[in-house]
């Protein structure tokens, strides 16, 4: 094949934080975002949302994006990605932009684990239905962030803990009016994102010293969510699954910006 003005087209730029500020607030069908990085790098941490396709996979794998959605790429500095846009635009993705400096630019949140992480609760149809997994780890963010409160020391920490399973609660009566109620464990351990409560304190237990710890936290679990449902909305090939993953995804969004104007609040 040949690419067609592969070194002559301009290549349209956007900015980390005009990408940061587009994740936060618009709908996820609007736009994709393509990683061109390397495997490794991707699971070290990446953006919320973002489909792994490196750099030397695109001439074969191109087909995987929507060629009528606006395509952001990205990769570690901004090099890879500007070689990615001309790729995509000469085989035919005609609004591509490229992420200026990289992920090493981008001061939003991220997140970590391979392509699969976190698929295996899914595709492995341990449950009844994909609705019944999703109520289940809304649950179990719910006791985790309990759990917490419990523990907490200071009484700021457990009012802020107590608000956010509150706001899981209220999540799940919003999710239960819209699509049905769901048959669930109320002692579920598996929260959002696929992590039991167990390790989810191991690791970050003795970090939430702080309202701003909390809130960081949460954001990255929200983060995770969305980018879960996300990839979970590319490997499904049932229609009524994958607009109940963008769904779902579009929701943990607002999540995410909820929580952020709680951060602002307090910084």
């Amino acid at each position: 094949m040949f690419y067609k003005n592969l070194f002559h087209d301009p290549i349209k730029e956007i900015s980390a934080d005009q990408t940061r500020a587009l994740v936060s607030s618009s709908d996820i069908d609007n736009y994709q975002l393509v990683d061109v990085r390397q495997p490794g790098e991707y699971e070290q941490g990446h953006i919320p949302g973002a489909l792994l396709i490196p750099l030397g996979e695109l001439p074969s794998r191109y087909s995987e994006l929507d060629g009528d959605k606006e395509t952001i790429a990205y990769c570690r500095s901004g090099v890879r990605s500007r070689s990615a846009c001309q790729i995509l635009s000469g085989l035919g993705i005609e609004t591509i932009y490229n992420m200026k400096g990289g992920i090493l630019a981008y001061n939003g949140a991220q997140v970590e684990g391979n392509i699969d992480a976190g698929l295996e609760f899914f595709l492995g149809r341990d449950f009844e239905s994909a609705y019944e997994l999703v109520f289940t780890m809304e649950a179990g963010l719910k006791n985790f962030y309990l759990t917490l409160a419990d523990q907490a020391v200071n009484k700021p920490e457990r009012e802020l803990l107590d608000k956010l399973a509150r706001f899981e609660d209220s999540h799940m009566k919003k999710l239960a009016a819209r699509f049905g109620t769901a048959s669930f464990d109320p002692e579920s351990t598996i929260t959002e994102g696929g992590v039991d409560i167990e390790s989810m304190i191991e690791y970050f237990g003795d970090q939430l010293l702080s309202r701003e710890q909390i809130l960081q936290l949460a954001m990255k679990l929200e983060a995770q969510a969305y980018d879960l449902y996300t990839r979970l909305e590319h490997q499904e090939s049932d229609e009524s699954l994958t607009t109940f993953y963008q769904s779902m995804a579009d929701e943990e969004r607002q999540h995410m910006a909820i929580i952020a104007q709680q951060m602002d609040k307090l910084l």
